[in-house]
């Protein structure tokens, strides 16, 4: 099997295992995918990203970046509880290791008609590179991705957003980027996963070098 499969069914499998994992790697640039598990939030289960934990892993081998993925539900929602050990893990992480952009992964219901929206919590969450947002869309669309677009139903502007969190205990440029799931998944027509890695291979390989 491909790594894409294999990262798949691990995902998939749900077998017992820590909440979360930090990968460690090198650059100023880390992901995190909260979602990568079931998650529960107001006591009700809600379906896990699985694809976030296949993209940030698989990036992770091919650019070393340094990655945080849930990988257990705790009964928890890592993306939104006020206290929480993957958020502070991953604030600690970052502090000690001179990160400097955070991209938090998620995944976004097919039938919507978005197909990326990239979350800068209105501008708060990037004030340390304010144009980052615009940077990394117009790296999309250069893709032949369209459908992009910067704080529209997914905005992470909740206080306790992974993006939110960290931008504002860390004082780093943090985006949150929601991929359609038709973009990921081979069971649609419309997936466009190896375009989607190799552009955030780039994104990655050029903001370690400053020239985003």
């Amino acid at each position: 099997m491909s790594a894409y499969d294999d990262y798949l069914l691990y995902y998939a499998s749900k077998l017992g295992r820590k909440s979360f994992i930090i990968k460690k790697g090198e650059g100023r640039v880390m992901l995190s995918a909260p979602h990568a598990a079931e998650q529960t939030r107001n006591g009700h289960k809600k379906y896990g990203e699985f694809l976030t934990g296949v993209l940030a892993n698989m990036l992770h081998d091919s650019t070393l970046c340094p990655i945080i993925v849930k990988e257990k539900n705790c009964g928890d929602d890592a993306n939104r509880d006020e206290k929480c050990k993957y958020k502070a893990k991953l604030v600690k992480f970052a502090e000690k290791n001179g990160i400097e952009y955070l991209i938090d992964l998620h995944q976004m219901n097919p039938e919507r008609d978005e197909l990326i929206d990239i979350g800068t919590g209105e501008g708060k969450n990037i004030a340390a590179a304010p144009d980052i947002a615009e940077r990394v869309k117009a790296r999309f669309e250069a893709a032949g991705l369209s459908g992009v677009s910067i704080d529209g139903r997914f905005t992470a502007v909740h206080p306790f957003t992974v993006s939110a969190y960290t931008a504002r205990e860390c004082g780093i440029a943090c985006l949150q980027i929601e991929f359609n799931t038709r973009l990921l998944s081979k069971r649609y027509k419309e997936c466009r996963y190896e375009d989607v890695m190799r552009t955030m291979e780039s994104i990655i390989k050029d903001l370690n070098g400053g020239c985003l």
